[in-house]
């Protein structure tokens, strides 16, 4: 009896992954820039709802959002993670396990 995880590929991941198996390296990376893309749209699309969720919002209602983070991050759990965040970043920089980061004419993030 084979036990059902969700950790187990959908038949469309694994229809992809056979796809994508069968094709020259060329064609995998126009696989992954199109699959990006459409990462893209969604991230974009979630940011411009939240830009414009924001613009609704009243001052007061902002300032009190303002001051819910300050009260978290003042937290000594939060200092702590973002301590560890911010020297692991600079462990992986030092270690030379970074890539720098540019910016195309069309707005895309590229490794330089």
């Amino acid at each position: 009896m084979e036990i059902q995880t969700d950790f187990q590929s959908s038949k469309y991941e694994q229809t992809l992954i056979n796809i994508i198996r069968k094709l020259p390296p060329e064609r995998i990376l126009q696989v992954v820039d199109f699959a990006q893309f459409l990462e893209l749209q969604i991230v974009q699309k979630s940011s411009d709802d939240w830009l414009n969720e924001e613009k609704n919002e009243t001052k007061e209602s902002f300032q009190a959002n303002e001051k819910k983070w300050d009260e978290l991050l003042d937290k000594p759990e939060a200092k702590r993670v973002m301590r560890k965040m911010a020297y692991e970043a600079l462990e992986d920089s030092r270690a030379g396990r970074t890539t720098d980061i540019a910016i195309t004419e069309d707005g895309r993030l590229t490794p330089e």
